[in-house]
């Protein structure tokens, strides 16, 4: 830690992601989403565990789901982008977006929310937008964020460049991340590095398990 005019800078990656100041975001992993990432198997296997460190440790655990407006209630600057995107003349030809509690929307398997879990449910790819998330950072005192989930190149980066320009310390891992395409993975990734620390599932797991290992 340096003292800075009356205040105090974390410099290190333990000192960052303490887990008296962190929060665990565990961002849109659904069907439809993570299901479709193309390093599913790594993340599936590799964020449950970094979940429970979190929990033994004292992070606290907030779960997001992506609900998109229906088309109908959209913004005509993200029905043009879509039209763009899927290749259509007119809103009435787009595909239907997901809805709440659809197979799609639900969590993919084995992320299951416990009681203690903060669930926000949320219309835009970024967790400060329209959402109690940074309320609920100052009732908890907490001033960290590190996120998983997908998708890396589309609300991960967003919260991250969001968080980061509010004040927040980011921090993405790497290996608990996915999106549909392994270069736009990499490339949300390298552009990341100026806002966050991206750091691999490992070295969050020894921080955390040490820091359970100290209050037991």
């Amino acid at each position: 830690m340096i003292e800075f005019e009356g205040r105090v800078i974390a410099t290190t990656l333990d000192e960052v992601a303490d887990p008296r100041r962190a929060v665990l975001l565990v961002w849109d992993m659904q069907n439809d989403q993570a299901g479709s990432s193309f390093n599913k198997e790594e993340f599936l296997r590799t964020t449950p565990p970094l979940i429970a460190a979190a929990k033994r440790a004292g992070v606290r655990v907030v779960y997001a789901f992506a609900t998109p407006y229906p088309w109908r209630d959209e913004a005509p600057a993200m029905i043009r982008r879509a039209m763009k995107d899927q290749g259509v003349n007119h809103p009435g030809e787009l595909g239907p977006r997901r809805t709440r509690g659809s197979f799609g929307w639900q969590l993919i398997e084995p992320f299951k929310p416990e009681d203690d879990d903060v669930l926000i449910e949320k219309h835009r790819p970024t967790i400060f937008l329209g959402t109690e998330f940074e309320q609920l950072l100052g009732n908890w005192n907490r001033d960290a964020v590190v996120v998983v989930g997908c998708r890396t190149d589309a609300g991960v980066e967003g919260s991250v460049r969001d968080g980061y320009y509010r004040g927040y310390s980011m921090i993405v891992v790497r290996d608990c991340v996915g999106t549909n395409r392994e270069n736009a993975h990499h490339e949300a990734l390298r552009r990341m590095e100026r806002f966050a620390d991206v750091v691999d599932s490992r070295q969050l797991l020894d921080i955390w398990n040490a820091a359970a290992d100290r209050s037991d």
